[in-house]
């Protein structure tokens, strides 16, 4: 009976210790402490297209304003192999000018000089998840987080310039895709979505400052997404 009794615990103890380590094996929590810093750019496009309401010219002209460029820099840190946390600073920028544009309205003809500069500025604090493959020479990574937006439009028309700014909060997601070229050193691409909807800014044409609060249908929806071509490097 004594030893039935020992051969049952042991037997027990050795399905015990399989399991465990089946578990371990399912949720690794190791190479923790993963410090990740990195740079991007690549282009960028705003989401929403100029209202139907514009003369077409002028349609045309805000159209191809949704085209721009973006850089940005990224920092997180993983605390296991799945989960991380960490940042991210990203700059938006379009400019067009457009010399002469014909207007006509009713039986009047005008020429009109129009230009805009526009630049957005973003800080994310994120949440990151990582599927890493190939025995980790190949990263899945995405991330989400809220953001906050700096918005700045210097725009001329007709000789008169202006400037209008704001900040605003938003909300930022991405998904990267990378490959070890050498130890520590990743290359990749990567996408991001930055949603966000202007509801009132601040005007000031030189001389004045005005506080212009929009009406929910006016809302100036600014979302954009952006392409990238990232580098990464990694302290293990």
């Amino acid at each position: 009976m004594y030893k039935t009794g020992i051969l049952i615990f042991l037997i027990s103890f050795a399905f015990c210790t399989l399991k465990a380590q089946e578990q371990i094996n399912l949720f690794p929590v190791t190479k923790s402490g993963r410090f990740n810093i990195g740079a991007y750019a690549g282009s960028s496009l705003l989401i929403e297209s100029a209202p139907d309401s514009l003369a077409p010219e002028i349609q045309d002209f805000y159209n191809q304003l949704r085209s721009g460029w973006h850089y940005g820099f990224e920092t997180d840190y993983f605390i296991n192999e799945y989960v991380g946390v960490g940042a991210r600073y990203t700059r938006f920028n379009t400019r067009k000018e457009a010399d002469s544009i014909v207007l006509q309205i009713f039986s009047q003809v005008y020429y009109i000089d129009i230009s805009s500069n526009m630049s957005i500025h973003s800080l994310s604090p994120l949440v990151f998840g990582i599927l890493p493959l190939l025995d980790n020479k190949l990263s899945v990574i995405g991330s989400i987080g809220p953001a906050w937006l700096f918005f700045r439009n210097i725009g001329k028309a007709v000789g008169e310039e202006s400037m209008i700014k704001g900040s605003l909060p938003g909300l930022s997601t991405s998904l990267n895709i990378s490959y070890d070229v050498i130890p520590n050193l990743s290359l990749g691409f990567q996408t991001n979505y930055i949603r966000a909807f202007l509801k009132q800014f601040t005007q000031d044409n030189g001389t004045s400052q005005e506080v212009i609060e929009l009406d929910e249908k006016d809302y100036q929806n600014i979302s954009r997404l952006d392409f990238s071509f990232a580098i990464f490097y990694t302290f293990k």
